[in-house]
């Protein structure tokens, strides 16, 4: 069903009732803004809300739901994903209600019968200017400290600026963003992280002294150098990795089959929760080197960060369970940022044996692309005294070649195993034990690596 074919219902409804109903929010500013398809239409009551929902509910044969009791926030769900949000009318008159809202873009309303624009802030004006604006100066973020974080997410999904004012409220407030809870803030970070050019913007909560109060890792991770491979501080080299995923993720300019590639898309275009897996792995760059402020140390041969790809791991799991990420996103995240010097590793053996890239595969499991990604997206970022174009090339062809090989593990067809637990158990005169399981892992690696084609070869390698 389409917008119109919504707001035509709606209309209906507001007869029937006998009472006024306006169009508002991202609707009807990204509307006049000429932005594509919209999905969610934001609707105010002046009459009783709930029956409203409730009558449209009926009428499009959707889902009502209660969003809040104490304000009278109801949800309509219908098909194709569509959501149309019903609110009681805050003051008397809709130019009140507007009054109270978060930024001039959004602060535009228009009465269901009407096509007359209900602009009480300047709204219009900021819409042509691409301005992002408070509507209460400070107070603004006092009514909701949350809008710190949703001015920056309008710019950044808009493409707007700021104004100056408005930074320079959000900087005097930014130590309200503790207030709001975990998952409304990791919410707009990840609308933030969804869009192309979020680096940039992720610099600008920094500047705005909102990220290390949302990431208090983020404070240790500034100032601490590290020279050799690296060209930046912790921080500096963090937001530059972010940057460079985003840009190979747009780009993609690895030496690979066209398949292969489509592939690797397929899996980061894969929904994750509410988001794509693309938009997570910004995250986990984001964060995947704050294990290295607690393990910098000093020797002759230079400075090191030994295991910092451990306790980075362990920071993440902390941050996932604080910003209530599922336990799928957090594992992955766990896996990728504790397996993400491997291809480094690999990169500096004078021969890649196929033992090495099956534990690779192996120890990186489903979270393979993901890794990859990070990986070359890391190693593009460091450009220190020890980087020439001729390491820089090597590492790549590394990446190209662990990326042929998960397409051609992804597309191959599932073999049977060679054995079973039952035949260990049986052959080899052996109690049920974890030890069975080792050993069939040692059998898949045996075949992975050529040592091994059939059974009988299988359990005499056992043996």
């Amino acid at each position: 069903m389409k917008a119109a074919e919504l707001i035509d219902m709606v209309r209906k409804t507001a007869k029937r009732k006998k009472i006024k109903i306006y169009l508002t929010g991202g609707y009807l500013r990204d509307s006049l803004l000429g932005r594509g398809k919209i999905r969610d239409l934001d609707f105010v009551v002046y009459g009783d809300t709930k029956k409203t929902a409730k009558t449209f509910a009926s009428a499009i044969k959707g889902n009502l739901i209660e969003l809040s009791e104490a304000f009278h926030i109801f949800r309509v769900t219908g098909k194709d994903g569509i959501i149309c949000d019903f609110s009681r009318g805050r003051g008397k008159r809709i130019q009140d209600d507007l009054r109270k809202r978060d930024f001039t873009v959004n602060a535009l309303a228009r009465e269901i019968n009407s096509e007359t624009i209900i602009d009480t802030s300047g709204g219009i004006k900021d819409l042509s200017a691409s301005l992002i604006r408070g509507t209460a100066g400070v107070n603004t973020f006092k009514a909701d400290p949350l809008r710190l974080l949703r001015a920056v997410r309008f710019a950044a999904v808009l493409d707007f600026k700021i104004t100056p004012e408005t930074l320079k409220n959000i900087k005097a407030m930014s130590d309200l963003i503790t207030k709001p809870a975990k998952e409304r803030v990791r919410d707009e970070l990840f609308k933030i992280f969804e869009t192309k050019k979020a680096a940039g913007y992720i610099r600008l909560l920094d500047k705005l002294d909102l990220l290390e109060k949302i990431f208090p890792a983020i404070k240790n991770m500034k100032g601490v150098s590290q020279p050799g491979f690296h060209h930046l501080d912790v921080f500096a080299h963090s937001l530059e990795t972010l940057k460079r995923l985003e840009e190979i993720q747009e780009n993609f300019d690895l030496n690979l089959p066209e398949e292969a590639k489509a592939l690797i898309r397929s899996r980061m275009n894969q929904k994750l929760g509410q988001f794509d897996r693309g938009t997570f792995l910004k995250l986990v760059a984001l964060l995947h080197d704050s294990g290295k402020p607690k393990t910098k140390s000093k020797d002759k041969k230079g400075t090191h960060f030994y295991n910092h790809e451990l306790l980075g791991a362990e920071n993440f799991k902390k941050i996932g369970k604080q910003f209530k990420l599922s336990n799928e996103e957090i594992n992955l995240g766990v896996t990728v940022i504790k397996c993400h010097l491997r291809t480094g590793y690999l990169s500096g053996l004078k021969k890649i044996s196929k033992r090495a890239v099956y534990k690779f595969f192996r120890d990186a499991g489903d979270t393979a692309v993901e890794l990859l990604l990070l990986s070359w997206a890391d190693r593009l970022s460091a450009r220190g005294v020890k980087v020439d174009k001729k390491t820089l090339l090597h590492h790549k062809k590394i990446i190209e070649r662990l990326f042929t090989g998960y397409y051609e593990l992804s597309t191959v067809k599932q073999v049977l195993p060679l054995l079973n637990g039952h035949d260990i158990m049986k052959h080899l005169k052996l109690p049920p034990s974890p030890v069975i399981g080792k050993l069939l892992e040692k059998v898949k690696e045996a075949r992975a690596t050529g040592k091994v084609n059939t059974k009988k070869e299988a359990l005499e390698y056992l043996k």
